[in-house]
């Protein structure tokens, strides 16, 4: 679990530097094949929780970071189901970003997509470990804008202003909803971990 959640900060360190490097001349390939190898130590984490885990139980692992609310703490959990969707993002991943390799060659503008693609990646396994209600919110929002600015890369092209701006629309409104149906479930207490929402 904790090796899984500090590969995370390295997708969002790669994105960081597709900002920062934008001179050095190999800048998309060392994005690309640092996204590559991470994506497949996710794929190996992920796959490695499933076989490790009992047939009939699964495995669960928990762990409380003080990051987020002050009363809460941002909550990570990995389960069965959790590490099932780990392997199938990161599988889709490590072939966008083995693509990616090629497809940075043909690439008018690639810092309209070099950022994105590393932290879009990150928000889409936070989403997957966050086990409350902030984390889970925080992940979700930034994963919907991450991938609008991934839609608007290519904002010239006809019909993907109306794309984007449709795009931001669905999620800001799903995000709404999920706040309220969060609210409903929480009732009075001041626990928004998901293991208190469920009892």
């Amino acid at each position: 679990m904790v090796f899984i959640l500090s590969l995370v900060p390295v997708l969002l360190a790669t994105a960081i530097f597709a900002v920062a490097g934008q001179k050095l001349p190999a800048r998309s390939t060392a994005v690309y094949l640092t996204t590559a190898l991470t994506c497949a130590a996710l794929l190996a984490a992920a796959g490695g929780h499933l076989l490790s885990a009992p047939a009939s139980t699964g495995s669960v692992a928990h762990l409380i970071l003080p990051l987020g609310l002050p009363w809460l703490g941002a909550h990570f959990r990995l389960d069965t189901l959790a590490a099932l969707f780990l392997l199938i993002i990161n599988l889709g991943g490590l072939g966008a970003s083995i693509y990616g390799l090629g497809y940075a060659r043909h690439e008018s503008v690639p810092d309209r997509v070099l950022p994105f693609f590393a932290a879009f990646l990150a928000a889409m396994n936070m989403v997957l470990l966050a086990a409350d209600a902030f984390t889970f919110l925080l992940s979700w929002e930034f994963m919907s804008l991450v991938s609008w600015a991934l839609v608007m890369a290519h904002h010239r092209t006809e019909g993907n202003s109306r794309a984007g701006y449709v795009y931001l629309l669905i999620p800001s409104f799903s995000t709404l909803c999920l706040l309220l149906a969060f609210g409903l479930l929480a009732g009075g207490s001041a626990d928004y971990d998901f293991a208190t929402l469920r009892s």
